[in-house]
Parts: structure tokens; sequence; C-alpha cells
């Protein structure tokens, strides 16, 4: 989800050891070749995304207030509101045969949530808490991969929505991972948005065991607007931060190893006019 940080500045001034993950290559981190028809590998950008985000959430509010009133409860209104996020998707297929990420998380929890409920004989609190589920699995996953995975969740979430299923697109998305900086840009992302999206799942699904179906259909967007909302905007921030300062980092400023996830992140926060932090830790 980092944009482009890889400039013929960086390329020209960033000397660093290979990737851990990057087998044998250049110890100089090279720029990603020209961009695909005006394409270039970062954050995917606003209007990739808002659709489905309209779809998934917009959407299914006004339909289930519609609704509510002419249906014989709340789970039932819950299983028409996420009709048209369905179809949304059952479009998107047809148009473009595939399927973006967003797009496949409410799918599944639209399915999922749906069967779970009507196996439980109409159960409400299923159908609110659906979301949440894909959500804190999402978030946990992206911890996981912080410390174990070969590369964080979220950079291949970015890669996804980004580049899609172009296979040049994707080889030049993935050259990002060879810069220090733009590996640091998505390590941090990744630590942000899990542990935001666990919290994210957590006060939803309290609010869904204490609240009514309708106060909670009316605050639910509001909570995942803060968090969602949130963390892109710190995604943004930090991006364009990159790559903003990066560029301006001296090649004999830098660590050994292009510098840690912590050395970059007191790059970027350090305060104007001060460009490396006065000890760099590890490294």
């Amino acid at each position: 989800m980092a944009e482009a940080e890889s400039t013929p500045e960086l390329e020209d001034r960033i000397s660093a050891e290979p990737a851990p993950d990057s087998g044998p290559t250049s110890a100089r981190a090279e720029r990603p070749t020209e961009p695909v028809e005006g394409w270039e590998p970062g954050l995917p950008p606003l209007r990739a995304v808002a659709p489905s985000a309209i779809g998934g959430a917009v959407v299914p509010l006004a339909v289930f207030y519609l609704v509510r009133s002419h249906v014989g409860s709340d789970a039932a209104a819950l299983a028409i509101a996420g009709i048209p996020a369905a179809l949304w998707v059952a479009v998107q297929w047809i148009r473009r045969r595939t399927i973006d990420p967003i797009g496949a998380i409410v799918l599944a929890g639209f399915v999922v949530g749906l069967s779970v409920s009507f196996a439980l004989g109409g159960n409400a609190f299923v159908l609110k808490v659906r979301e949440s589920a894909f959500t804190v699995f999402f978030g946990v996953g992206s911890l996981i991969t912080a410390r174990y995975g070969r590369r964080p969740l979220t950079f291949y979430l970015g890669r996804a929505l980004s580049a899609g299923s172009d296979r040049q697109r994707i080889q030049l998305f993935d050259q990002l991972w060879e810069v220090p900086p733009a590996r640091a840009t998505f390590r941090i992302i990744n630590l942000v948005w899990g542990f935001g999206l666990v919290f994210d799942a957590t006060a939803r699904v309290l609010l869904a065991a204490n609240l009514s179906t309708k106060a909670f259909v009316g605050i639910s967007p509001v909570i995942g607007f803060v968090f969602i909302g949130g963390m892109s905007l710190f995604t943004i921030w930090l991006t364009r931060r990159s790559r903003l300062r990066a560029p301006l980092i001296a090649e004999g400023d830098l660590p050994a190893d292009g510098g840690s996830t912590l050395w970059w992140l007191r790059v970027y926060l350090a305060p104007e006019g001060v460009l490396v932090p006065e000890s760099p830790p590890g490294g």
C-alpha cells in the first residue's frame, strides 16, 4: 500500500543488502522499471476502492431501514440488506471476470453469516457480527504475517487492489519490496492495520451484543469509518512522508542493511530539518 518511493534520487543514494527473502541480488536498491500505460506501483486510487466501500456499507444500511418495517424480524431485514452488496460483487465478476479482495470479503461474510444465522433459527446477532468475524481474521492474519510471513498480508492486499491480475504490474509492484524505505513502510502499515482491524472488530461485537439491531445498524458504519478512515489517512500520510524523506537520506547515513523498520519510522517521524535519528536502533 505504499506509494512508489522508488525515485531516481533514491536509486542513486540507497545502497543496501538484499532483502531476506529476495535471494541473491545486487546490493543496490533498484528502481522499478517504467510504468505500464501510465500506471505506477503503489497506493491504489480512492476510486478503485470507493465502490466496494459504498456497496458494502452505505447501501446495506439504507436497505435495512427501508425494509425493516415490511418484514417480520431483524434477521430477515439484515439478510435482505446484504443482497445488494452480493449483487455488486456478481456484477463486477461478470464485467471483469475478477473479484477484488474487499468484494470477496463482503460476499463471503454475507454467505457465511446468512447460512449460520438461519441454521440457528434466524439469529440476528450472527448477521450483525458477520463482517467483524472476517475483519478480526484479517487483522490477526496481518499480525501473524508481520512476524512469520515472507511479506506482510497488507502487501498482498495492496498489490491485488493496485495491480489486479496483470502479471507485468504485479512484477513492478513486487520490485517495491527491494527498496528499504518501501519495505519498512509496508511493515509499518501492516502493523497499524492489523491492530486497528482487531480493535474495530472488538468494538463492533461489543456493540452488537449490547444494542438493538436498529441502533447497531446505525452506529456500526460510524465505527467502521472511524477505524478504517483513520487507518487510511495514516496510510496516505506515511506513504507521502516516505516519498518525501527517503530520497533525502545520503548513502553514507544509511545503516549497512538499508535500515530497519524502526529506523525508517524514526526518519519519517523526525522533525523538519532532522533527517537521520541520532541513535539508529537496530543498525
